[in-house]
């Protein structure tokens, strides 16, 4: 995460607390909502994700879920991490030019001091029929229910740290062209 007084000038990134430093959980397609009448340091941030219980598997064993982090302080501490769905099968998700998709159909809106996950969840296919509707949290998750706060701010990066997934090309669609994206 990285924050922005101006949009112009950004802090350095500092790691969500999601995971210990040595999990190996890939989380991705972030969905980051920031409550309306917070700011700074008291800023209630919400974030719902993907992800995948281990980086490297294959697509068989690969278990797909949603899951729900907040902050009731600017991103200072984080609640424990919540599993929203899943585990979902990679086989239920439509097979695209650019592989299997969830899409990036994830968001976190406030709504009445309440943080509202809002994500797309596959079910078992029905013969050539896919089925992964989007859902949302009906009740609403919230920055003040933490039991327990986490926080990366005495952490260091991991020299040298990568990723384990293969650089891609990305379709543009104004320009039909694939485009080189990290």
């Amino acid at each position: 995460m990285s924050t922005s007084t101006d949009g112009v000038t950004w802090t350095a990134p500092a790691r969500i607390p999601i995971d210990s430093l040595t999990s190996t959980v890939d989380h991705f397609i972030p969905g980051l909502a920031v409550e309306p009448a917070t700011s700074g340091s008291t800023a209630h941030l919400a974030l719902t994700y993907y992800y995948y219980s281990a980086a490297n598997c294959g697509a068989s064993p690969c278990a797909l879920y949603t899951g729900f982090i907040s902050s009731p302080d600017g991103g200072n501490t984080w609640t424990a991490p919540e599993t929203l769905a899943g585990p979902m099968s990679l086989a239920w998700l439509p097979n695209t030019f650019a592989g299997l998709m969830v899409g990036d159909y994830v968001a976190t809106a406030y709504s009445g001091g309440k943080a509202f996950a809002i994500f797309a969840a596959a079910q078992a296919n029905s013969g050539t029929l896919f089925d992964e509707p989007i859902y949302a949290t009906t009740t609403g998750l919230t920055a003040a229910k933490q039991a327990v706060a986490f926080t990366s701010a005495t952490e260091q990066p991991v020299p040298n740290a990568h990723s384990d997934h293969p650089r891609r090309q990305f379709y543009d669609q104004e320009h039909r062209y694939p485009i080189p994206h990290d």
